[in-house]
């Protein structure tokens, strides 16, 4: 009798399997792989962050001139503050991509990283039931959809769901992978200064490991992961000093976040404005975990985590993106438990379809998603929608008039959000160098301070701007220092457009 060939004997493959695939292609399936392509158009969208320009820039004189700054170059105002660039290498990255792959293919990139954040947040409750997984991870994109786009910060969320997906499964006991946290915390320092949360974060779990022991004394698993917490932190606050910047990267968060000047004159270091229609989802998110804590009691640690990136985020905008990373797996881990609780006392039972006949829905359904998101995404990076919303949100006309009349004025007087946009348009031309942008732990209290006293056109508006000899000045139309100079006889309307106006300084008559 011939022997049968290996062949013969081979086990058939998942996807030529009718059965396997039409297992694979489930509810769960539809759900969270609708979810997960679906917020993809709220990560990938048109550049709108007015601090993003003057990152190209730095990154660009950074690559050209093969260092870091060591102090201000593109204002006249702050020449002499030194410059701490906590985030010199994500700006060099940055302009890298975009010098060589362009404007499209940078948000794209950004959008993939907060993208992964989210993946770090489903590996965290991947065993809870998948409605409560999708309806969560839905609820927590929508939440923080003020804040994603192309910025730095996006680096910092991801760490952050990182470093708690590794903290989550440490105190578990199902990984050590935590144990590397000081590795990651030497990129972190690099590429962002967030970097700081990352000890929150730690902290979170030790003070929740340290009460759990100080409560049963005779566990002796918490007293050890806390002691090894201890020392990754320890381990994690020497890798920090691992920068170009060496010690002098220590104090700067905390200086960022004592600045009161900053705290009242920038928007995303402001409260949440609940009046605000983008906000209701976070306000919305707040109101489902307090929920969920009555219908379920949290961990020691899911309950302090929350608490804590409340605070956070209610204390401004900007750490909405930290309150999604902490809070979701927390919700959706709180309504994943109550339910399995409260589904096994009931007998319901939910009839789908046949197997093979729901594979082929879904897998329809999923294409029509794709299909759809993907014209979305394209749509909102589309170069002409981007020129669109670059010329209805910078002073692009404005430039474009200082460009044609390079010899018109000396010093300007800039609106904030406008800085970062001119620097990147016109430096190094000496008399287009700006009042002020938007790193403002460089620019200084008092020089915010100053600027505050012009744009609200406090009594002092005249001294301040003698003081710094302004003899131009490019403002957001309509504001209240625009509105106040159109009645100055001083001053001359020479541009306008919907977004600015640009005012000359008349000079002085001679006297005859």
């Amino acid at each position: 009798m011939q022997e049968a060939s290996p062949a013969t004997y081979r086990t058939p493959s998942p996807a030529a399997d009718p059965l396997r695939l039409s297992e694979r292609l489930s509810a769960r399936t539809l759900l969270l792989g609708g979810v997960t392509i679906v917020i993809l158009s709220l990560f990938i969208g048109a550049e709108q962050d007015p601090d993003f320009w003057w990152h190209l820039r730095i990154g660009r004189w950074m690559v050209e001139h093969g260092r870091l700054p060591s102090s201000d170059i593109f204002t006249f105002t702050a020449t002499n503050h030194v410059w701490t660039d906590h985030e010199y290498l994500t700006e060099i990255l940055m302009w890298l991509a975009y010098s060589s792959l362009g404007l499209t293919v940078l948000v794209i990139l950004f959008g993939l990283l907060t993208w992964a954040g989210f993946w770090l947040i489903y590996l965290q409750v991947r065993h809870q039931p998948f409605v409560f997984i999708g309806v969560g991870i839905a609820i927590g994109a929508i939440a923080g959809s003020p804040i994603w786009g192309p910025r730095a910060q996006m680096i910092t969320f991801f760490l952050s769901c990182l470093e708690l997906y590794w903290l989550r499964g440490y105190l578990s006991g199902r990984s050590l992978a935590i144990m590397y946290f000081p590795l990651v915390m030497v990129a972190w320092a690099n590429l962002h200064g967030g970097w700081v949360i990352g000890f929150v974060w730690l902290g979170v779990a030790l003070v929740a490991e340290l009460l759990s022991w100080a409560w049963n004394q005779d566990n002796p698993v918490h007293r050890m992961h806390a002691r090894r917490l201890v020392i990754i932190g320890l381990a994690s606050a020497l890798a920090v000093a691992a920068t170009p910047h060496f010690l002098s990267l220590y104090p700067y968060p905390f200086e960022t976040q004592g600045s009161e000047a900053q705290q009242r004159l920038i928007v995303e270091w402001a409260s949440p404005n609940f009046h605000s229609i983008e906000l209701r989802p976070f306000e919305a998110m707040i109101f489902l975990v307090v929920i969920g804590f009555a219908l379920k009691r949290p961990s020691l640690f899911d309950l302090l985590l929350a608490l804590l990136a409340i605070g956070l985020a209610l204390q401004n905008v900007r750490s909405i993106a930290l309150f999604v990373a902490a809070v979701t797996p927390v919700l959706i881990n709180t309504y994943g438990d109550w339910w399995k609780e409260f589904s096994s006392s009931q007998r319901w039972k939910f009839t789908l379809p046949p197997r093979p006949a729901f594979a082929a829905i879904t897998a329809v359904v999923l294409l029509l998603i794709v299909g759809a998101t993907s014209l979305r995404v394209a749509n909102s990076i589309n170069p002409s929608r981007q020129q669109q919303i670059d010329t209805a949100n910078y002073p692009v006309g404005a430039a474009d008039w200082l460009a044609a009349h390079p010899d018109v004025g000396t010093r300007m007087f800039n609106q904030y959000g406008f800085g970062g946009y001119l620097a990147y348009r016109f430096y190094p031309q000496p008399n287009r160098k700006v009042f002020i942008f938007g790193e403002a732990a460089l620019m200084g209290d008092g020089l915010l301070n100053e600027y505050a006293d012009v744009y609200y056109v406090r009594s002092d508006w005249k001294k301040v701007l003698d003081k710094y000899k302004i003899d131009y000045v490019v403002e957001n139309r309509g504001d209240p220092l625009a509105n106040l100079l159109a009645t100055q006889p001083d001053w001359t309307l020479v541009y306008q457009d919907k977004v600015a106006v640009i005012y000359i300084k008349n000079k002085p008559q001679p006297i005859l």
